[in-house]
């Protein structure tokens, strides 16, 4: 009949009957002859799923690339529609479709460790792009992998010629639920490129003064004090300086703060910062530390301590002698 009757025609007939041996066999025969649709492809493999024909399933889809007489998305489709989730997944793999493979490991099988393995395989512009859709799931499911693949993906990736880097940045948003993770990423990116975009450094400013800010232990509390002191001072903030300054007030990280406005030049903060704080030695301290470049600081020391109603006499003697032999104030006129 193929060839004389419309195909459309001889599989209501055979519906008609409920002859799905006959139906089939007439299904293989349009396939083998090249003449199927989409939509015969996916009467014949609901055949083999209904007849639990696994013997004919697998050689339909497992014809070289040659002889495949079908559409093999429409396949994969039904397939994973029928449970046949490893028949999908071989169809998938075979002719590179990617997406679908993927889509079923994650969304089906839940096979997260094989997903991200077959990723790694990807070209580069591929792994990028799936790392991006799937980057979040992967890492909630297998962070350590996912983390060690993106380092990869972000330095330089070793199976490509020329070594393409993928922008770290872009990936810092998978990392949303997992701070451990983001950190150990961060830190192996500044230390392997220490050119990483400016948003690496800034995220990881943030995420040690929230280490250091939670942290009740005194000397992983000082560790992490120096680990903040250190990456300040590296001089990737000297462009987003204010930044800088916001994230450590907001932590009320002191020693950042007060190393941020010297930077910065910025002594009258400094004074402000000890007198708010009633620091009465570092309120001296500063002024003989910066009053050589900012006179006025010895002035508004004498002001602060004279305003106030405990006992400063020592502290005012010190500024005022230091005011005289420096002639800093003019007489006061008799």
């Amino acid at each position: 009949t193929i060839g004389k009757l419309e195909p459309s025609y001889v599989i209501r007939k055979f519906l008609d009957a409920q002859r799905i041996h006959n139906l089939t066999a007439y299904l293989q025969a349009l396939h083998l002859q090249s003449l199927a649709n989409a939509d015969h492809t996916t009467l014949l493999l609901n055949c083999y799923t209904k007849l639990k024909d696994s013997a004919h399933l697998e050689e339909f889809i497992k014809a070289s690339v040659d002889e495949v007489h079908f559409d093999v998305e429409i396949a994969i489709k039904v397939l994973r529609q029928a449970g046949y989730h490893s028949h999908a997944l071989y169809l998938a793999e075979k002719h590179a479709h990617h997406e679908w493979y993927l889509k079923i490991q994650l969304e089906d099988i839940k096979n997260f460790q094989e997903a991200l393995r077959y990723i790694g395989r990807l070209p580069f512009p591929q792994i990028e792009s799936n790392m991006k859709c799937y980057g979040k799931i992967l890492m909630y499911h297998v962070p350590n992998e996912t983390t060690q693949l993106l380092k990869d993906l972000c330095t330089n990736f070793a199976q490509h010629e020329g070594g393409k880097k993928a922008n770290p940045e872009e990936f810092i948003p998978i990392f949303a639920n997992n701070p451990c993770e983001l950190k150990n990423f961060l830190e192996h990116m500044i230390q392997v490129q220490n050119d990483s975009p400016q948003g690496v450094y800034d995220t990881l400013l943030e995420l040690r003064l929230q280490n250091w800010a939670h942290e009740r232990d005194p000397q992983a509390r000082q560790q992490l004090q120096n680990d903040v002191m250190t990456l300040l001072k590296s001089g990737r903030f000297k462009n987003v300086f204010d930044k800088a300054l916001v994230l450590c007030q907001m932590h009320n990280f002191q020693k950042g703060v007060l190393y941020l406005y010297e930077q910065g030049k910025l002594f009258q903060q400094i004074m402000h910062y000890h007198m708010q704080n009633n620091q009465y030695q570092e309120v001296i301290e500063a002024c003989k530390q910066y009053g050589e470049q900012e006179s006025s600081l010895w002035e508004q020391a004498l002001g602060y301590f004279a305003r106030k109603e405990e006992d400063c006499k020592e502290h005012i003697a010190t500024v005022l002698k230091h005011i005289e032999s420096k002639n800093l104030m003019p007489p006061l006129l008799g």
